[in-house]
This record gives C-alpha cells, structure tokens and sequence, in this order.
C-alpha cells in the first residue's frame, strides 16, 4: 500500500507543477488581452484583430487543459454535494471511488482513445481557422487539449490509488491525503 500511495503522491506532484509552470500562461494571457482591448480602443487601422482573439482563447484552452488533471486531484471541480454532506467520509470514499470506475475513468479513456484521430486529422489536413486572417496550425491546440485528457487520467489514478489505500488499506484520511466531497475555498 505504501508504493501505491507514493505513485499517487508522485502523479500529483507531477500534475502540481505541470500547473504551476503553466499558470505562467495566465500573465501571458492577461498581456494579449490587455492589448487587444487598447488597440481595439484606439483603433489602429490593418491590425490583426482575428489573431489577437484566437490567441486569447488558444490560451484559456491551454491553460483549461493543462490544469485539469491537477484540479482533479486537489478536489477542485464542479460536484453536486448535497445528496451526500451528510454521509461519513468513508461513505463519500465508496461514492467517490465507485464513481471513478464506472464514469470518470472508463469516460476519459474513450475520449483519449479516440481524441487522438482528432489531432491527427487535424495535423494531416493542416486546420487553421475559418477566418482568412486567423491563427494556423489548429492541430497545436488540439493537441494540447488532447494533453489535458491525459492529465486528467493520471489525476483519475492519483485519486484512485489514494481511495484504494484508504478503503483496502485501512489507512487514516489524513495519511492518505484523500480530498473528495465538499470543498471550501479560501481565496
């Protein structure tokens, strides 16, 4: 039980700093937005307005993609609680491990399945954008979301192996570091 957790503390630490390095994009994204909205403000004639906001939504995909895996692991996406708040934990933990082997995982695993002949079609015909004067190489961003399908798989088995210590293993929450159930943000 102690390597099956010390893969999930690894898978986490890896899909943390995949999010971390990416959150840079954030500042990046922040930049072209900035400037779109001056330019766009003062008009500056023959400026490709197309390519500043496909650019803008190429990186919210990109970042989108790159932090799921890690968001899934530190409980940080949509649920509807209120059917269990009222359960113990370790009832939360069978709802939740339940949950990953019927729907998320075999789910994610169909979509990486076929996502990949949606970046390949994508690459062999050369996808840009519909506009004349918008962003090439479609394939880019689309393989990037086809990156974040696998990092949310990794972060599904993160949180798989967490929930197979603590339910089979007999190991306390605290150790095992399990997030699942309702989650109260800080910010």
């Amino acid at each position: 039980m102690r390597q099956l957790l010390a893969l999930a503390n690894a898978i986490a630490r890896l899909l943390e700093r995949i999010a971390d390095w990416s959150g840079w994009l954030l500042i990046v994204l922040m930049c072209v937005t900035c400037v779109d909205v001056v330019v766009r403000k003062i008009g500056v004639p023959h400026f490709p307005y197309t390519k500043l906001q496909e650019l803008e939504w190429h990186l919210h995909t990109a970042i989108f993609a790159l932090w799921l895996g890690f968001n899934y692991t530190i409980n940080a996406h949509p649920r509807v609680d209120s059917y269990t708040e009222k359960l113990s934990f370790r009832a939360k933990a069978w709802i939740e491990f339940t949950g990953c082997l019927i729907f998320a995982l075999p789910y994610v695993l169909v979509v990486v399945y076929f996502g990949w002949d949606f970046v390949q079609h994508s690459y062999v015909f050369n996808e840009g954008s519909d506009a004349a004067s918008g962003l090439g190489y479609r394939w880019f961003i689309k393989g990037v979301m086809y990156l974040g399908l696998w990092l949310l798989l990794l972060g599904i088995v993160s949180v798989l192996l967490r929930l197979i210590v603590y339910l089979f293993g007999n190991r306390p929450a605290s150790e095992v570091d399990l997030k699942i159930g309702h989650s109260a943000s800080t910010v």
